[in-house]
């Protein structure tokens, strides 16, 4: 019954827009969530019309868990998200529900300013058009906001364009990220985040979108009419305990240093350890190099965590149980002349360097140092052959 009334909603929007129940439109802006999905917040927008009742949310980050390979689309690039409506009491209550912050901000739009809105959201509603593949930079749920609300006023996207925000994409993702989840996006991102960004592109984060809205200019005014909280919910600090500092990476990463270290003066077990270590980077590198090449997130291109996170090192662990010194030699030469590359790659802020990272070039450095320096075992001598003579 609800979808029944939310359609006859839906088609009357046109002449409403028009009449003189003119829609109230509102920008709605929620807090980060408890799930890895929620972490960056949600933004929507909110087209009230007061003298009919009819309260409707136009949300672009709906998506279908129940998408076949659901998993293997978000990968690749082709997973699609959709722009739904929703009615207000029930937007509200799912947010409710999981005790997140929602603040809106009421927009000071003309009447021809908010019946190009409402239009432009009908046209996107409609079914050829409501799906689109999601970008985390570069089109979502705050991206289309932005770029819905923005080009009513021009002057403003070109200025907004024109500040630059002092910070990239990787410092704006890393504010909210932390744990095992930093270290595997930093992973996966390449070096495009680590470039100097706009004001404008920044607005592809909630809050941020929150913040450019509220000093938007639109035509000697604020774009801003009011601001209220529709839902408040405490924000609990986030202390460090002695448990998560035992599980982050870099105390983890850390152990595994120690460990390589340890099998130095242990020399069957430390071959063995250092061997297994270099397997499983390569194994990761495998999986990274493979995620890269079939996506079409344009955020993982140009991505030089490839040089430590690397398929070749794996040879040194075969040449190492094979036996092959010279083989072993040259290749772990080789796996420090990338090394090597990475650091000045680092040193340029050409791309991030998580510090379970650099760990982890260390060990490996340390352990390719090993294999070209090692000295051969020493020879047994050899028995000598004893002989009888015939009589």
């Amino acid at each position: 019954m609800k979808r029944f009334f939310l359609l006859i909603a839906l088609l009357s929007l046109p002449w409403s827009a028009k009449s003189a129940d003119r829609p109230v439109v509102s920008l709605l802006t929620c807090e980060s969530g408890g799930e890895l999905y929620s972490t960056f917040g949600h933004s929507a927008l909110r087209v009230c019309y007061p003298a009919t009742g009819q309260d409707l949310v136009f949300n672009f980050g709906l998506f279908d868990f129940g998408t076949p390979n659901f998993y293997w689309k978000f990968m690749r690039g082709k997973l699609q998200y959709m722009l739904g409506i929703q009615y207000m009491e029930d937007f509200m209550a799912q947010y409710r529900y999981e005790g997140r912050h929602v603040k809106e901000q009421v927009l000071s739009l003309d009447s021809s300013q908010t019946s190009a809105i409402v239009e432009r959201l009908q046209f996107l509603h409609l079914p050829a058009n409501r799906y689109y593949y999601y970008s985390f930079l570069y089109k979502n749920c705050t991206s289309e906001l932005r770029d819905l609300i923005f080009p009513l006023v021009q002057a403003e996207v070109e200025r907004f364009k024109g500040i630059s925000a002092g910070v990239t994409d990787r410092d704006l993702i890393n504010d909210y990220i932390t744990g095992w989840t930093k270290f595997g996006i930093s992973l996966i991102l390449g070096s495009g985040l680590d470039k100097e960004i706009s004001v404008y592109q920044s607005m592809f984060l909630p809050q941020n979108l929150f913040r450019g809205i509220r000093s938007m200019d639109n035509g000697g005014k604020p774009m801003v009419e009011k601001e209220h909280v529709l839902h408040d919910s405490a924000t609990e600090s986030k202390k460090s305990s002695f448990a998560a500092v035992v599980v982050s990476p870099l105390f983890v990463l850390s152990l595994l240093l120690a460990g390589v270290l340890a099998g130095f003066f242990a020399k069957r077990f430390g071959k063995a350890f250092s061997n297994g270590y270099l397997v499983v980077i390569s194994l990761l590198g495998v999986v990274l190099g493979g995620i890269i090449l079939i996506t079409e997130h344009r955020e993982l291109y140009m991505n030089y965590n490839l040089l430590w996170c690397n398929p070749l090192f794996g040879l040194v662990a075969i040449a190492s149980f094979k036996g092959w010194k010279k083989t072993e030699r040259m290749l772990s030469a080789l796996s420090l002349v990338l090394l090597s590359i990475l650091q000045l790659i680092w040193a340029l802020d050409v791309q991030y360097a998580h510090p379970g990272f650099v760990v982890i070039v260390l060990t490996l450095a340390l352990i390719f140092l090993s294999r070209i320096f090692a000295r051969p075992a020493p020879k047994e001598p050899a028995q000598k052959q004893m002989s009888s003579g015939s009589r």
